[in-house]
């Protein structure tokens, strides 16, 4: 059986990472009587968090987050997580991008178009899914298997997250 290593945030950091994956605003995090950061700090605990992790985008850290159990659902039903979806080949290459750190103009120059197609194809991604946004299309894209662990993290195994081990997860 494969597993990932545990990871090691902190409860505040665990908690922020909830706030991110409901794209909680600053103001919100700010407000929340468990996390000691006023609004004017929330950034850099974002930073921070994106530091820890090893990951680079909101949406490569929500995932990163999916793949340890910390995050187990998205914020509202999506189509990926209750029917077989079957993306067209440029979609998923754009999917596996987004929960790879992959930002609009890097995936851009990797598919030789302009940024506005590759927004163009996210838009077409977002509706396949049944989601809004990045953040939740990379949510539901590890939950229901759509993109491999190791498309979070190379290092990691090249399996989707249901043949993945047990709850990795520990609070320090």
């Amino acid at each position: 059986m494969t597993t990932l290593p545990a990871h090691t945030l902190t409860g505040q950091q665990v908690r922020l990472l909830g706030h991110i994956a409901t794209e909680s605003t600053a103001r919100t995090i700010a407000a929340d009587p468990d996390l000691p950061w006023e609004r004017a700090e929330v950034d850099a605990a974002v930073k921070e968090l994106l530091a820890v992790t090893g990951t680079r985008t909101g949406p490569q850290l929500v995932a990163w987050g999916t793949a340890h159990r910390v995050i187990t659902d998205t914020a509202q039903t999506c189509a990926a997580l209750t029917a077989d979806i079957r993306l067209p080949r440029r979609l998923h290459r754009v999917l596996v991008g987004w929960v790879g750190g992959r930002t609009a103009p890097e995936l851009a120059a990797g598919f030789d178009v302009a940024t506005t197609t590759v927004r163009s194809y996210g838009k077409d991604l977002r509706a396949w899914l049944g989601v809004r946004t990045q953040v939740q299309a990379s949510i539901a894209a590890v939950l229901s298997g759509l993109v491999l662990l190791s498309d979070i993290d190379p290092s990691w195994p090249a399996e989707p997250l249901e043949r993945a081990a047990a709850p990795r997860t520990q609070a320090a």
